[in-house]
């Protein structure tokens, strides 16, 4: 278990840098629309446990989208937060390898990992750079990260190289064409937080993705997620068939699958 020092980074363009400080002061998972999630110590495990509840209570798509790949497989999950998922991963029976660009997180998820034995490494790293040979893991997963990065394309194209042949890229990415999207837009409300822009927010439309996954033999799409709890009632009482349907053809995620 490791984490790269702070000064790794300092040699980073300073849009990697901003986004990289706007990340270590707003802390994914923490907080939903401005709300803290967890009011206790970061790391401790009541803290996990609040956000772990509430993550795969709001992203109800995400557990069989982690179970979907093969226990013993080697994976890199780009853009790891806090290890939530890559916890989840590890549980599952895959070998982690897990980057984030901040400091923050891949300390705190690296601690954890140690305390729980779990097969999991942890480094600070740019998705765009990626410290790994060419053909290295068998999945590369990555949730609602590299929309956020200078250079998107960047982040596909090195997910590609270092996926094996026949690897599979497990990668979601902000739909324009959603209803979050008009929301939003009507609203004028920031994406991720109310009271700091992120300073990369981009969104994409299903041919828009690929295109991006050209290089990838076989590339699937599906859109989910219509919303979650930064709703509040409408996603607590939405019927799950309804909010299953209204996903398919609004939803925030695109979830895309592509073998390389």
């Amino acid at each position: 278990m490791k984490s790269i020092e702070p000064a790794k980074l300092e040699s980073a363009p300073g849009l990697v840098r901003k986004v990289a400080d706007f990340w270590t002061r707003n802390v994914n998972a923490e907080r939903i629309m401005g709300r803290s999630v967890s009011e206790h110590e970061r790391g401790s495990e009541t803290y996990f446990a609040e956000l772990e509840t509430q993550r795969y209570r709001s992203h109800r798509h995400l557990p069989g989208w982690i179970a979907s790949m093969r226990p013993g497989s080697q994976v890199l999950e780009i853009g790891c937060g806090i290890g939530l998922d890559s916890a989840r991963m590890a549980q599952h029976g895959l070998r982690v390898t897990a980057v984030d660009l901040t400091v923050v997180g891949p300390a705190t998820a690296s601690r954890r990992a140690h305390e729980r034995h779990l097969d999991a490494t942890y480094l600070c790293s740019d998705a765009e750079h990626l410290p790994f040979p060419d053909a290295a893991f068998d999945y590369v997963y990555s949730f609602g990260v590299m929309h956020h990065a200078p250079d998107t394309q960047r982040c596909v194209d090195e997910a590609y190289r270092v996926l094996r042949p026949g690897g599979q890229a497990l990668i979601m990415l902000y739909h324009r064409h959603s209803l979050n999207e008009a929301v939003h837009r009507m609203l004028r409300v920031p994406f991720e937080e109310r009271d700091e822009l992120c300073p990369v927010v981009r969104r994409y439309t299903v041919s828009e993705i690929r295109a991006m996954f050209s290089r990838f033999s076989k590339v699937e799409v599906r859109a989910d997620f219509v919303f979650g709890e930064g709703y509040g009632s409408l996603f607590r009482w939405t019927p799950l068939p309804v909010y299953r349907l209204l996903s398919h053809w609004l939803g925030w995620h695109l979830m895309i699958r592509a073998t390389r």
